[in-house]
């Protein structure tokens, strides 16, 4: 029979580790095991990038002779799959492997039961979600015209110290041991690793020759030593001589490569030079999370063209708590700042109705996966928690647009403009920053009427001493266009009143408001050109700007009349404290408040981290101190420059100037802080 009549299926194994019910039966057969850490259970072995669906698709691209697709997963199905697609087969744990195996999160477990894949052709393929075609590829590549499978390997330079310290190369070393005592064979190779072909009855004849081995590998619900890898299939179809051995002696000579997870022009770079037929993408412990979410804009670009098992993406979240009146509150901190988020969400947590069911979203892009476990190991009964990556929601909405970070604010800050959009179902959604402690049950927040408005929320400090600001007052003008600027408001807490909200006008809306230059603060202007008129005004005590009095008591002195008697009240009793200014409570312990950050703090699984950071913000403190004051003229010159001449522009160059003047005074304003702690 010719290579090209035969009949070649595709295997995958696919699992996504980032969903919250896998993660905690992970947790719970970690701890009931006591693997806590190590190669077999890094995170990086589980992250579902989405290289999936591209992996498909270049299959489709470059090898449409596939006959069928089997994707092997716990029950999980990828929520971009089509599985009614006549091509396309799930196939569950449960449906090849021994129900006292089960839960398995050991991929070398699965591989022993490939063959058991009810109607598995003879002839198949076996592959990772990270493998890719990259070239036309023929199916003479993968079984000669006799029907052996042509296996490709690399041939073996590892250490005694790697074979003995990583589990790996340890296995495979174990493999290539279990085949020479049984044929008197040494291999010293490993599976090039990337999509391998196999025979079905090869599979289960090595089964039934290493029945011990086998069992206990399948038995294993994580990596262990002396356990079988799939080389072993690969050891023993040479031994027997039922395939043919292809070795690469140096890996830059081969033509299936592997590829470090890093930037899109490394990997696009490292493709064009070596024009491999197949390609893998690795994910592995030395990825940094810039380079996970890049990785999908990167693969688009490579393998464009989307198939018909694929689902148009549906970015919609769907309420965790069905038939409850639950308080839905969504959250934006980046990795760096999951340390002070940790310490929001356990004033969240000790200020909690019990009665009430609360569902808490994340929108996230770059959060490392120890830091969402200990922020999920932190939720009570009566919370759900979910971290979402709305990178692809942008990508695929806002293709043509590339959200611009300012001065320390990171991205993350425009998430909460895409609530209403990603949130349809819910009635209210919450927005909160991640720089806050709730001091009171929220239950009362979400039961005020917000009547036909879109946004609740509270008028920002700056609102009501514009007078002492006229440039401000000018920028609100003639820039936002804002018709009222005292009823500016701050985004820091926003209730949004989803219903209310016309989904139809709101991208472009938002789109309009982005393209006004300069902005002072990004996320917080957009919202107040896109909501003037529209906002329900809530009492100070829901956010409580704690900013003004941090930066000067003065302040209190310069507002009056009903403002003033409510925002001294919510002074007096902040339900919730919203810690405004670079004077945080981890800068500043000291600082109006502080004591109830670190009363939270003390409880939060990040505690010692804040503490350490805290202690090294203080020396980098000193030395941005030392360097400033050092160049003190100049940055008094700069201040009185962009003061005095923003006067003098107009138009674009007015704003320009006008941010320029907010940067030196702020360099100023260290300086006297400087000169004042010297005395």
């Amino acid at each position: 029979m010719e290579c090209s009549e035969r009949k070649i299926d595709l295997v995958y194994t696919w699992v996504d580790g980032k969903e919250f019910e896998w993660k905690r039966e992970k947790r719970f057969w970690q701890e009931k095991l006591g693997i806590y850490s190590g190669d077999e259970v890094n995170d990086c072995r589980f992250i579902d990038n989405q290289e999936l669906k591209f992996s498909l698709r270049s299959v489709a691209q470059y090898a449409p002779w596939i006959n069928r697709i089997f994707i092997i997963t716990n029950g999980q199905i990828p929520s971009w799959l089509d599985v009614s697609h006549p091509k396309i087969t799930i196939v569950k744990h449960s449906d090849i492997m021994p129900n006292d195996a089960l839960p398995t999160f050991n991929s070398g477990a699965i591989e022993t039961c490939l063959a058991n894949i009810p109607d598995l052709s003879e002839y198949f393929l076996y592959a990772n979600d990270d493998f890719f075609i990259n070239k036309p590829v023929q199916p003479s590549y993968f079984f000669d015209k006799s029907g052996k499978p042509i296996v490709r390997m690399y041939k073996l330079d590892w250490s005694e110290d790697e074979i003995e310290h990583k589990i790996y190369q340890s296995n495979v070393t174990y493999c290539a041991k279990i085949i020479k005592d049984k044929y008197g064979k040494f291999y010293k190779y490993e599976n090039a690793h990337n999509i391998t072909p196999y025979r079905k009855s090869y599979f289960l004849e090595c089964a039934k020759t290493f029945p011990k081995e086998f069992d206990r590998t399948c038995h294993a619900k994580f990596r262990i030593r002396k356990s079988l890898q799939r080389t072993l299939h690969d050891f023993y179809m040479f031994a027997n001589n039922l395939a043919v051995c292809k070795v690469y002696r140096k890996k830059k000579f081969a033509d299936n490569i592997i590829i470090g997870l890093r930037t899109p022009n490394q990997v696009k770079n490292e493709l064009k030079t070596r024009n491999p037929f197949l390609f893998c993408i690795n994910d592995d412990e030395k990825t940094i999370p810039d380079h996970r979410l890049r990785l999908k804009s990167t693969l688009s670009e490579i393998f464009p063209v989307a198939q018909d098992w694929e689902y148009e993406a549906d970015f919609q979240i769907k309420p965790a708590w069905k038939n409850a009146d639950s308080i839905n509150i969504v959250f934006a901190p980046d990795n760096n700042f999951c340390k002070y988020f940790s310490v929001a969400l356990q004033s969240l947590i000790e200020n909690n109705n019990t009665s009430k069911k609360y569902d808490i979203v994340v929108f996230e892009s770059d959060i490392e996966e120890k830091n969402k476990n200990k922020l999920l190991n932190m939720i009570p009964d009566n919370f759900i928690m979910r971290f979402v990556d709305i990178n692809e929601f942008i990508n695929e909405k806002f293709k043509s647009l590339e959200l611009k970070s300012k001065n320390w604010w990171s991205v993350s800050m425009y998430y909460r403009i895409f609530i209403p959009l990603l949130m349809p179902s819910y009635n209210k959604v919450l927005y909160l920053d991640s720089d806050i402690c709730i001091n009171h049950d929220l239950t009362e927040l979400f039961n005020i009427n917000l009547e036909d408005k879109k946004v609740g929320c509270v008028v920002d400090t700056i609102s009501a001493v514009l007078y002492r600001h006229l440039q401000r007052m000018d920028y609100m003008k003639n820039v936002l266009k804002l018709t009222n600027p005292h009823n500016y408001f701050n985004s820091g807490m926003l209730l949004f009143n989803i219903k209310n909200i016309d989904k139809n006008g709101y991208i472009q809306d938002f789109l309009n408001a982005y393209e006004i230059e300069d902005l002072l603060y990004p996320d917080q202007d957009i919202l107040n050109v896109m909501f003037q008129n529209n906002v329900k005004f809530l009492e100070s005590k829901w956010n409580y700007l704690y900013g003004q009095c941090a930066w000067g008591i003065q302040y209190l002195n310069y507002i009056g009349g009903d403002y003033k008697k409510e925002f001294l009240e919510a002074r007096e009793n902040p339900y919730i404290i919203h810690y405004t200014s670079p004077k945080k409570p981890w800068n500043v312990p000291t600082a109006e408040y502080a004591e109830i950050f670190w009363k939270y703090a003390r409880k939060s699984p990040f505690y010692e981290e804040i503490i350490y950071s805290s202690i090294n913000r203080l020396y980098s403190d000193l030395g941005e101190k030392l360097f400033v004051f050092n160049n003190r003229y100049r940055v008094y010159f700069k201040y009185y420059f962009y003061k005095i001449f923003t006067n003098f522009v107009t138009g674009k160059a007015k704003t320009k100037f006008f941010n320029k003047k907010y940067k030196w005074k702020y360099r100023l304003r260290k300086i006297r802080e400087y000169k004042k702690s010297m005395r």
